[in-house]
């Protein structure tokens, strides 16, 4: 079971992110940035954040909004807005200091200072509903929105018209790689065997043919890659079945994942045999292990963005970090087809296109009708709140091909900065007790095997319409590490919303 809670290393990124900002203007820092002031703040606020967030304590009937604003000052002070359920609430107490309501109509909303977002963070709160004013105790966790090591970091800029040709020496691109989904890369191919290779976070990046010579006059923000590729340090998980697909495992030499957390099995192989070793996570890599092993790139997820100071020590050491932004893409197959962007840096274009035709032939070849079903997908994290996934993203867009109408498409696609949103239970009651089929995301939470157990987890789940009539499927734990069997994953949601009866690998019936 895989769960991530904000560290001391997202505070630390916040913090770094503004040095980020300095000079950016009204840009902002990245996908949660947001404009505006608060009055817990001073006047010195230099950037605003999003980060999940969950109550407990009380009766359980109050919750707040999430995700949560957070507002850090250039001194390093950072400033929570809570937006209550109710406008019942006329005070709020930390550290013994008393915060007033800062709107006069709607749901109560308070900006009240945070220390950290390491900790549970105890407040309390008066409530008028009740005959008298009652002061109330709850705590406030602070909850990483992430899938996995993939997920996206709070500072990752998505940057607008991205692709960027001009190498500065006054090159010309011969041509560019054709894609059919994918938004968040490109490929530009210059004479001599050069291409150039822009992500949707700004990152350019340059492939020297073996034997060439790194061009003179580059732009200072590209970062040369040789070639032939080797010795990578991956981290970015979902990563792994690409190279593998590609029969490329061989150029990975350092893994940041560790063994028991791969569920590719030529990946665990080459872990048993020492072929790949572990290197330490995305935040703590170890850096004697990747210069006596010769790293010569290392692939990244956005995570890498909560440790900037990684990031530029890895640069420090002459390795390039090449940011993998497949989890930003909305639609399936666009996440599939970075497989393209790998066999373009391995020469083996051929091989990678194979690949993904042979997944855009399979989804096309899945029966899409409309079936008329509802879906829910989630899971229960360990506050005893729902994460469910964002209208608009990937997997929300896997159910609809599956034939399938996701329960959640009331929620705001800008509903916070991240692709998933955390419900308090009542909240998600309301929106998808009448759901016709649940899967159960097991790759975050692999403690559901059967029916007893989801229900066990809260007793509201018993009155779900799909868990009544024994309609609930949970996805396998290696589902996320599958790019490349995107086809048969949607199949396999397919036969969950049609109760086909078809064999699945992807997802299981729970009993």
């Amino acid at each position: 079971m895989l769960k991530r809670f904000i560290t001391a290393a997202m505070t630390a990124a916040l913090l770094s992110a503004l040095a980020l900002c300095a000079g950016c203007g009204a840009t902002g820092v990245g996908a949660g940035s947001l404009a505006g002031s608060s009055s817990a703040a001073t006047a010195s606020q230099a950037s605003e954040h999003e980060v999940d967030v969950v109550l407990t304590g009380g009766s359980g009937r109050a919750s707040i909004e999430s995700p949560a604003k957070v507002a850090v000052a250039e001194d390093g002070s950072m400033t929570l807005t809570v937006v209550w359920s109710s406008s019942n609430y006329d005070k709020m107490v930390v550290d013994g200091v008393e915060y007033l309501p800062v709107n006069e109509s709607g749901n109560s909303t308070f900006e009240i200072p945070v220390a950290s977002l390491d900790e549970d963070f105890p407040v309390q709160a008066e409530t008028t509903a009740m005959s008298t004013p009652h002061l109330i105790d709850y705590t406030i966790s602070f909850e990483a929105s992430a899938e996995d090591d993939t997920a996206e970091g709070p500072t990752t800029v998505q940057v607008a018209n991205f692709h960027n040709a001009d190498l500065g020496n006054g090159w010309k691109a011969v041509r560019s790689m054709p894609l059919q989904y994918a938004k968040c890369f490109t490929v530009d191919y210059y004479d001599g065997g050069y291409k150039l290779f822009c992500l949707s976070d700004g990152g350019r990046y340059l492939t020297v043919p073996k034997g060439a010579e790194v061009p003179s006059g580059l732009a200072s923000d590209i970062a040369v890659i040789q070639q032939p590729l080797s010795d990578v340090y991956l981290v970015a998980s979902d990563t792994m079945c690409l190279f593998d697909a590609l029969g490329a495992l061989d150029c990975i030499t350092v893994s940041g994942i560790s063994k028991d957390n791969w569920y590719i099995p030529a990946a665990e192989k080459a872990m048993e045999s020492g072929a790949m070793v572990y290197g330490g996570k995305y935040n703590t890599p170890d850096y004697e292990l990747l210069l006596g092993k010769g790293v010569k790139l290392a692939v990244e997820s956005t995570m890498i963005n909560h440790t900037p100071a990684v990031r530029e020590k890895l640069i420090e050491l002459g390795i390039p970090v090449f940011t993998e932004m497949s989890s930003y893409e909305s639609e399936p197959l666009g996440r599939t087809e970075w497989v393209k962007c790998y066999g373009a840096m391995l020469d083996m274009e051929d091989k990678a296109q194979q690949l993904f035709d042979e997944q855009v032939a399979q989804v096309g070849g899945i029966d899409s009708a409309d079936t008329g079903k509802t879906v829910a997908f989630f899971y229960i994290n360990s506050n005893g709140a729902a994460v469910v996934r964002k209208p608009g993203d990937y997997i929300t867009k896997m159910i609809e091909q599956a034939g399938g109408h996701y329960v959640f498409d009331e929620l705001s696609e800008g509903e916070g900065s991240t692709s998933s949103v955390t419900l308090e239970m009542e909240r998600f009651y309301a929106l998808g007790k009448d759901a016709d089929v649940i899967i159960y995301n097991a790759s975050i939470d692999g403690s559901v095997s059967k029916l007893a157990d989801l229900v066990q987890k809260n007793a509201l789940l018993g009155d779900f319409k799909a868990v009544r009539n024994g309609d609930v499927w949970v996805t396998s734990e290696n589902m996320y590490q599958q790019m490349m069997q995107t086809g048969r994953i949607i199949a396999d949601f397919n036969a969950a919303v049609t109760g086909s009866g078809a064999d699945t690998l992807y997802v299981s019936k729970l009993k």
